[in-house]
Formats: structure tokens, sequence, C-alpha cells
């Protein structure tokens, strides 16, 4: 392995939480492209966190994350967030997030 695979791996959350996902996912669907300081404070994320998600979520082509560091949701992401919520709402009852500002 590489030294920038071993980088890429470590920059991808260890454990996945679908919440934080949903999260991230219902900022860029409701406030649209955001860059990610804005969007690590409206989804309550530290930044770290965030980048990580972010990698993670960019590889699955969820949302898409230009050079200046801008993020915005794809076709495949805004599908996924309504599957998401689906899922929830069916096996949950509910869904949990936090007041978008």
């Amino acid at each position: 392995m590489s030294s920038g695979e071993k980088q890429e791996k470590s920059e991808q959350p260890q454990k996945l939480d679908l919440y934080v996902i949903a999260r991230i996912l219902i900022v860029l669907k409701e406030k649209g492209s955001q860059n990610r300081t804005n969007l690590a404070t409206f989804t309550g994320l530290a930044y770290d966190k965030l980048v990580r998600y972010i990698s993670w979520m960019n590889d699955k082509e969820l949302i898409f994350s230009d050079t200046e560091g801008n993020v915005s949701l794809t076709e495949k992401g805004s599908q996924s967030y309504d599957e998401l919520v689906d899922w929830i709402m069916r096996y949950i009852g509910k869904v949990r997030f936090p007041k978008i500002p």
C-alpha cells in the first residue's frame, strides 16, 4: 500500500453514523452548495470529522467537492437522502435532526 493510499484511508471515518450522513445531506439539500466551514457549522460537526465524511461521501458520489472546498449534493446524494429518511421513518419511527439554521 502506498503512502497516498494510507492517507486516503485515514481521512475516511472508521465507523459511519447514518445520522451524520443524513445531516450533511439535508443541509446540502435545503441550503444548496456550501463551503466546508459553513457545512461544519450547519451540521454541528467538528471540521476534521466533516472532512472525513466528505471524503467518504465524495467517493460514493453522494456529493461533489471542488478544489476550493465547496460541497454540493449530487443527484445520487439527493436520492440517497430520500431513501435514508424513508428507512429511518419505517424502522426507527422518527427522524431526529438538529434544527438547520
